[in-house]
């Protein structure tokens, strides 16, 4: 019978050991590498992670200055202390402003900062400050924004051409512009009378309708940076094709009724007739009227009522009940009132107002009545029967209008309603990111 050796089999067992040791040593290692590389990876998702935070938030500061930035911008200097557009009743083009929530923001943080350009820094009271201070109405975030009006050389920089337009370039020079000689302003509104949609356009003679704002804002968290640049201007409200607009129905049964589409005003180019009716609207009654020509005449469109108030009432006082004997407004510091009454009927007796009256349902007037400024009603307007006189100077959209009044004058003027746009809210027109 063979023998096995004692010694054969201890070196086997140690061989056997020291390759469990070896494979114990070399799975050590391996997780060594695998817990590094895990480590490793671990650590880049998280710095990823947190770099894809700040870029996020970034962006949100930025929303934030353009959300202010609009709202300040839509209001009236007299009213509002903490708005922020240009003073000057003609706008300029080297006209900027800053809203800041660092006090210790430095002009060239701005690439685009000009000293050619008023560079306001608005404060409450002072439109026209320039000493730069915190001029925001928050403070968590951090951002800044500048706001300039849009001129036609702003517009070539954009890509503007005569063979790729941006805007309806009206002033009669096809010209291209400097930073020295920026052109005119970029304005939204209707270019000309036929106009169904409002667009961008310049014009030599004045305007009814604002500039363009070009919105920069720059907002910061923990070194991270986003810039967002828009396009923005105040809602236009409705095509003016004439002092009256009725989409449905027009009954002229006073005893003196007159309309003139004569702007007195002079911000519209040429004169309007005096009444605009939509493409199916009916006419019953005789009225003086005027304009050229000067007989009421079928408007380009139908045009959406509800929707124009949907889009110009977000800037209005809710108008809670029926109005007697008050004024609402007085000339040159107009007010945008709104009855939201969903198809029910607002009563007002001897009331006197300025601005914007919008009313999504039907109107009843008892005289005495004065408007200077748009009335826009989606329902039936009537003007009960009485001795003293009912005026509007501006501009009225209704879908039926009785005027049964014996004394009733409805005359064109662009004044008033130029004195009001500036309260109405702020679309944009284009948004891009920058950075």
């Amino acid at each position: 019978m063979r023998k096995i050796s004692v010694r054969s089999h201890r070196q086997a067992a140690k061989g056997e050991s020291g390759g469990a040791l070896l494979a114990a040593l070399i799975l050590v290692v391996l997780s060594g590498i695998m817990g590094a590389t895990i480590l490793f990876a671990t650590s880049t998702d998280l710095q990823i992670s947190g770099n894809f935070r700040r870029a996020v938030q970034s962006l949100y500061a930025a929303e934030a200055g353009l959300a202010e930035t609009q709202r300040r911008l839509a209001g009236l200097p007299a009213t509002d202390p903490w708005y922020i557009g240009d003073p000057s009743p003609i706008p300029q083009a080297n006209w900027a402003a800053y809203v800041l929530t660092n006090a210790h923001w430095q002009p060239q943080e701005d690439p685009g900062y000009s000293t050619l350009l008023t560079n306001y820094v608005p404060s409450n009271g002072d439109i026209t400050n320039t000493l730069i201070h915190s001029n925001s109405l928050q403070s968590l975030l951090s951002y800044w924004t500048k706001i300039q009006h849009k001129t036609e050389y702003d517009a070539e920089q954009a890509g503007h051409s005569v063979g790729v337009p941006h805007y309806v370039d009206g002033d009669g020079l096809l010209i291209a512009h400097t930073k020295a000689n920026k052109g005119q302003l970029i304005r939204f509104g209707y270019p000309d009378v036929s106009s169904t949609q409002p667009g961008q356009f310049s014009v030599s003679s004045p305007s009814l309708y604002p500039p363009v704002e070009i919105i920069r804002s720059q907002g910061e968290v923990e070194g991270a940076m986003a810039i967002l640049q828009v396009d923005a201007a105040h809602q236009p409200g409705p095509p003016i094709w004439a002092p009256v607009y009725v989409r449905n129905h027009l009954g002229l049964l006073g005893g003196a009724i007159t309309i003139q589409g004569q702007d007195s005003c002079g911000m519209l180019p040429g004169d309007r007739p005096p009444v605009s009716l939509g493409p199916l609207a009916t006419i019953l009654g005789t009225a003086t009227l005027t304009g050229n020509p000067g007989i009421p005449q079928r408007g380009p469109d139908a045009l959406d009522l509800s929707g124009h108030l949907d889009r110009l009432k977000r800037s209005g006082q809710r108008i809670s009940g029926d109005l007697t004997g008050i004024t609402m407004g007085i000339p040159g510091t107009p007010t945008v009132q709104v009855a939201d009454y969903s198809g029910g009927l607002l009563r007002v007796t001897n009331v006197t107002g300025y601005g914007v009256l919008l009313v999504d349902g039907s109107l009843e007037i008892f005289p005495p009545f004065h408007w200077e400024g748009l009335i826009l009603v989606t329902g039936q307007v009537t003007v009960q029967a009485g001795f003293s006189p009912v005026t509007i100077r501006g501009a009225v959209f209704i879908d039926s209008l009785q005027l049964l009044n014996n004394t009733i004058t409805i005359s064109l003027d662009t004044c008033p309603i130029a004195a009001a746009l500036p309260l109405l809210p702020i679309r944009i027109l284009n948004w891009r990111q920058i950075l």
